[in-house]
């Protein structure tokens, strides 16, 4: 009599942990791939900066980052090269240039905890970096 109502015990006690136990689970993944992501949209920046700064153009630019980002996510990320000043003028040998890589998070992310209320849909990973000109 007492292992059946033991039973009974541990399946209420899966029951009511489980979900805890899922949704730590999905958040660890999600959040590790998140942070692949970002890794990846600040190496995509990086590149496209070296080119730029090496004074390539912005297809030049833009084909650096679709070999960083791949041809999937880089179909709805944003490349954003400034090569001109104010004036529109390109920028001097020696001036800092700046490449900004924009992806939303929901085209690299899976959105796992979405069920929990947690959601990635309206994020946007982005890396942008500052590079002088050469």
């Amino acid at each position: 009599m007492f292992a059946k109502s033991r039973r009974g015990h541990v399946a209420l006690e899966l029951l009511l942990v489980l979900p805890i136990l899922l949704t730590v689970l999905l958040g660890t993944v999600e959040f590790s791939l998140l942070l692949t992501a970002q890794q990846q949209v600040s190496l995509a920046s990086r590149e496209a900066t070296r080119v730029a700064a090496l004074g390539g153009s912005v297809g030049d630019i833009e084909q650096v980052v679709r070999l960083t980002l791949g041809d999937s996510r880089f179909a709805q990320a944003t490349v954003t090269p400034i090569l001109v000043d104010a004036n529109g003028n390109p920028i001097p040998s020696g001036e800092p240039i700046a490449v900004r890589v924009e992806l939303p998070a929901s085209a690299a992310v899976p959105d796992l905890l979405v069920f929990a209320g947690l959601s990635i849909r309206n994020q946007v990973l982005m890396g942008q970096t500052v590079m002088r000109k050469e």
